[in-house]
Parts: structure tokens; sequence; C-alpha cells
């Protein structure tokens, strides 16, 4: 949803360039022109974007009555400067979007080796502590020697893993040493495990797990690190946060260290991926007219951006995805505009995809087959 969101708002801003290019090319120039032709250098300016705004899914000017040749000569070259800009900007947004799927790949890599790295930090402090000229009280650190950061250390997948993926924390040690003594040592959830007093409700569980559930995923520091390094954080959080809590969970039950899948299908799942967002570009002259046929009156460039991607993404799974049922399809469209749309966009989208499924289905565009007949109300 959201590289779709992107590329469509990118065509949006491409559509503008080009009327502004149109009406740039047929405006008077007074250094050129006579100011007695100024009417008909507006009349040619009105033409040329009215025509581009009507040929824009066609990608050609038809039959165009009382329209000079040159000014159609011009609408037709910008329609396909036009539809060559937005082809290759789908190819960019398409390979970004497979690259993030990547990325948190990678972010799950780099944060199992996070606690390998406090340790460290907690060893280089306790050396300088150790060196001191005036005896202090010693402080604890728990993570040196915990049994699950050596298990991590010792995991020859995660290595391998690392250094496939080249996650690793070398450019980081300054933030590192931040967070441990102003976001770790000083968390309250932690505090037990630095000497200080437990909270009544915490489970009994190992530092490195808490370190997880309580502050990395939660910090406000730390979590503006990471979404300056990726971008869409905020969404992919969730996902990241689960398959590092599995993982670290594992261990604390005594598991050996496997890595969590991003999907349950793999490959499969990226090809799904990939699949839905190109054919959602290449079925959108389809996509528009239907959802303009159900808006009634509502011009579609009206319906808000985000409403109208989601539809899009639901109607084209509907069409070509014949083991998902329509149930499921429209319920996770409902789903998704709660996260990124109006409080009033569910209500809007269940009642459009709705009568558009009975209808496509009553006209055989969307057939199901297997699980997709399954019916689920």
């Amino acid at each position: 949803m959201q590289a779709l969101y992107g590329h469509f708002t990118a065509v949006e801003s491409l559509r503008e360039v080009k009327r502004n290019e149109l009406e740039e090319m047929h405006s008077l120039d007074p250094a050129k022109h006579d100011f007695a032709d100024k009417a008909l250098f507006e009349e040619r300016k009105k033409q040329s974007v009215k025509l581009f705004n009507e040929n824009i899914l066609a990608g050609k000017v038809g039959k165009a009555e009382g329209v000079e040749e040159e000014v159609i000569t011009n609408v037709n070259e910008a329609l396909l400067e036009y539809e060559n800009l937005i082809q290759k900007e789908a190819r960019v947004r398409k390979n970004e979007m497979m690259k993030e799927a990547e990325r948190l790949q990678d972010t799950y890599i780099k944060l199992l080796l996070l606690p390998i790295e406090i340790e460290q930090r907690e060893k280089l402090d306790q050396e300088k502590e150790d060196k001191a000229y005036l005896a202090k009280e010693k402080k604890d650190y728990p993570f040196i020697g915990n049994d699950l950061i050596r298990q991590l250390k010792e995991s020859e997948l995660l290595q391998k893993e690392a250094a496939k993926s080249s996650a690793s924390w070398d450019n980081e040690h300054q933030e590192i040493k931040s967070w441990y003594r102003d976001q770790i040592r000083t968390s309250e959830p932690l505090q037990h495990f630095f000497g200080g007093k437990k909270l009544a409700d915490l489970p009994e569980n190992d530092i490195v797990l808490e370190l997880f559930k309580r502050v990395v995923f939660k910090n406000e520091a730390i979590a503006s690190f990471l979404e300056i390094n990726h971008l869409q954080w905020v969404e992919n959080q969730p996902i990241v946060k689960s398959m590092v809590v599995k993982t670290i969970k594992a261990l604390q039950d005594g598991e050996e260290f496997e890595l969590a899948e991003l999907t349950k299908n793999g490959e499969e799942d990226f090809k799904f991926l990939e699949r839905l967002f190109m054919d959602t570009i290449n079925q959108n002259e389809f996509l528009e007219e239907i959802i303009q046929s159900k808006t009634m009156n509502w011009d579609v460039d009206r319906i808000a951006l985000t409403d109208r991607v989601i539809l899009k993404i639901a109607l084209v799974e509907m069409m070509n995805s014949p083991s998902i049922p329509v149930k499921v399809t429209i319920n996770e469209a409902i789903e998704i505009s709660k996260i990124y749309s109006t409080p009033k966009s569910k209500q809007f989208i269940n009642g459009v995809l709705d009568v558009l499924s009975n209808e496509l289905t009553s006209s055989g565009k969307i057939r199901k087959s297997g699980r997709g007949l399954i019916d689920n109300k």
C-alpha cells in the first residue's frame, strides 16, 4: 500500500508537470508573437490541457474536432513522455519496495547483534572502572557473561547472516554508548538487573529479553535512530519486534538458535507482493473506471488518494488471487483504512468493495477456487 501510494502520488505530480509544460508550450511569447493573437494562444493552451486530461488513460488523442494538428501532436508527445515516465517510476518504486522487504530482515539481524555490542560496552566501562585511581563502589554489569549473549556470539548462523547482509554496529559505537548510559542503565524496568528494586509486575525474564521488550522498541531515542535509518520503521516495527522477541524467547526457553522468518511462505510471498504491485499499476485504467462507476457523483480524483489505492489493491487481489476469499480481502482493506485513512473511510471502502465484488463475480472477472470459495463473514 505504501509503495503504491508513493507511485500514484508521483504519477499525479508528473501529470501536473506535463500540464504545465503544455501550457507553457502554447502560451504567447511577447518576443515572438503578436499580442493581437493572445486569444488564439489562450485557446490553444486550454485545448492542449483538456486533451491531455481526457486522454491520459487512452495514451493517445483520438478525434479532436476544431483543434489544430500541431496542438494534437504536442499533446500526443506529452502523453507518450508521461507514459514512459510513469513506467520508469513504477520500476524504481517496485525495486525500492522489494529492497525495503530485504531491509526488514537486515534490521532484524542487526538488532540481534545489539546485546553483543552492549556487553562490549560494559566491558569497556568495567575496565575503565578497574583502572580508576580512586576506589569506587563497584557497579553491576549484567550483560557481561550473559548466557543468551554467549549463544548469540557463538551462533554460526547469526554470524553468517550478519556477514551476508553487512549488518553491524561498527559505525554506531557512540550511539550505543549514549543509549547504554542514558536509556538502558536508567530504565526503570531494568533497574533490578543493575542492583536496584524490581517492579512488582515484571515477569522473571533475562535482561536481553527485557532489553528488547522494555527499551529498544519503546525508547524514543533508539526509535528516532531507527526511523532515520529506516524510513518505514513506524509501520515495520511490530514485524521486527515480533521476530526479535520470538528468537530471544526461544533461546531463553533452551531451544537452539534459529532465525525467525519474515513471512511464512518466503519467496512465494515476495512474488505475490511484486505481482500485486505490478497488477495494480497495469490494470489502473480499468480500476479507475469501475471505481468511478460506483462512486456516483464523485469524481475519482476527488476521492482521497489513500482510499483509491486501498480500493485498487483490494480489487486486484479479488480478481487475481483465486485462493483468497472475497470477505478476507474486504476485511483486510478495512483494517488498512483504519490505520492510514479517515474515520469514515472504512464504511466507504466496505460499501464500494461489497457492490463491486458482487458485480465482478457475476461478470466472471472474480473466480474463486479452493479456499477462496469460503465465505468468511
